[in-house]
């Protein structure tokens, strides 16, 4: 059911024939904010987070292609950025972006397949992984060998070698034009139900990005006003026919929020959504609040932005100053890499490294016994750590941390903890008998003394039949 006007024909030529005046997209300008909260580029940081967990982790998927809750909580707990699923008043987005907390996040139950498909229920905590992991799907940097998820190598490294503008350029122009990831269905605290209606996450997202493109590079605009002069000049923006009544979704609460009165619940906070998780975390704009503590009020257009916007005219910016050289401690074999270093090599760093933090300038990582003993399991030699390390840090390897990897390589294997059986006998002559049968002599192991003898675990069972079927001994 909808409305219809009828137009008799005859009042038709009385009617006036000027189209009315749409309203003009204007939004004001803001002051400088108190704190400014820039783009770490969390995406990429994030997509590289899981590009080296699944590198060095076994991660099997469950029957349904889903991957197991360890692994998400193992992954979520290392990312750099942490939005909440908290209520919408403004959105509340935690921008402690380069802090490593040592422990996992609490998500919800929900799960969703390597092919990124949204949850049965959105707005979960976990929708930022969601995001990431689609990202990489998306890329083509997933592949399943049997039920394990394993890393594409080609496209991973084609990405890792380019420069930090141009792996964000990818993730913008991977996530801009994507039919199959609906930002609506993802938004932390709204429950769209599955009834039958579609939205177009091309139109409402296009349509957003085209008033951004018209605003003016570099400066401060309120979250607040640009979703007021959005709903003044098309505040039917991602709903053809004006259709408020067949969309079927509810807050937090399970209140129902249908009805054009409800616009600032669901179009204004999918434009803030995007704003101050998406386009933040693909560097495509800074952020801005009152004071560190408080959520983001106003937003501006970065560089980066300004060549996503227009990238026929606006190149990307250039790569920031500096030499990006790992530089490793000689006492605690800590390794500092800057923060324009290539991820490439971070990548190599963390095949045999762990992650101990992250600041503004530099992400420092800890090479010990134990990470190294991760690289060896992974069939990494000591030689092709030691020339990665030399080049990386420009032959400045501490001849400390040479010494060690070579020490912890030989050790490596020289001992070796594994259950056994003691297989006893009763008389001096019958072990000798038992060694010299050709079916039981290649099951056993080392013996430990004339009566006694070792079986390893894996022949127990073939041995026990062996020796009943020959009349050694009974149950």
């Amino acid at each position: 059911p909808e409305e219809v006007v009828f137009i008799p024909d005859d009042l038709l030529p009385l009617l006036p024939l000027e189209p009315a005046q749409q309203a003009k997209f204007q939004v004001p300008l803001s002051s400088e904010p108190g704190h400014v909260i820039p783009s770490t580029l969390a995406a990429r940081e994030d997509l590289f987070t899981l590009l080296v967990y699944l590198q060095k982790a076994f991660v099997r998927l469950s029957a349904d292609g889903l991957m197991p809750e360890k692994h998400r909580q193992a992954i979520q707990a290392q990312f750099s950025f942490q939005p909440l699923a908290v209520s919408f008043q403004p959105l509340a987005v935690s921008f402690q972006p380069l802090a490593v907390s040592g422990q996992p996040l609490a998500v919800s139950g929900q799960r969703s397949a390597v092919s990124g498909q949204p949850s049965a229920v959105s707005g979960q905590p976990d929708h930022w992984f969601e995001f990431i992991l689609h990202l990489a799907r998306r890329m083509d940097f997933l592949r399943k060998q049997g039920q394990r998820l394993k890393l594409n190598s080609g496209a991973v490294k084609l990405w890792l070698q380019k420069s930090s503008p141009e792996q964000a350029q990818q993730l913008q122009n991977t996530w801009r034009p994507d039919p199959t990831w609906n930002d609506l269905w993802h938004i932390p605290g709204l429950h769209p139900k599955a009834t039958g209606w579609e939205n177009s996450p091309l139109l409402g997202r296009s349509k957003i990005l085209g008033y951004l493109a018209q605003l003016p590079a570099g400066e401060w605009i309120g979250l607040k006003p640009f979703c007021k002069a959005i709903k003044r000049a098309e505040a039917d923006f991602q709903r053809p026919g004006s259709d408020y009544q067949s969309w079927y979704i509810y807050d937090a609460a399970g209140n129902p929020l249908m009805g054009v009165e409800h616009w600032d619940d669901v179009e204004g906070r999918l434009i803030e959504y995007l704003l101050s998780v998406t386009l933040f975390s693909l560097g495509v704009v800074d952020l801005g609040a009152p004071a560190a503590n408080l959520p983001p009020r106003v937003f501006k257009i970065t560089p980066l932005g300004e060549a996503f916007f227009a990238p026929e005219t606006k190149p990307l910016p250039p790569l920031p100053a500096g030499t990006g050289v790992l530089r490793i401690n000689p006492q605690d074999f800590s390794v500092r890499v800057p923060a324009n270093a290539s991820l490439y090599d971070r990548f190599q760093l963390a095949r045999f490294a762990r992650l101990l933090r992250r600041e503004a300038a530099q992400v420092v990582y800890q090479i010990d016994r134990q990470s190294y003993r991760k690289a060896l399991e992974q069939s990494i030699t000591v030689e092709q750590v030691l020339a990665f390390l030399n080049r990386a840090t420009r032959s400045q390897t501490p001849l400390a941390l040479l010494e060690s990897l070579r020490r912890w390589d030989q050790r490596s294997g020289a001992v070796k903890l594994e259950r056994l059986t003691v297989l006893r006998v009763n008389q001096d002559n019958m072990l000798p008998e038992l060694l010299e049968d050709t079916q039981i002599g290649p099951l056993l192991g080392p013996p430990l003394g004339p009566r006694a003898i070792l079986v390893p675990e894996k022949n127990v069972a073939r041995l026990r039949k062996l020796l009943m079927e020959l009349g050694y001994f009974g149950d």
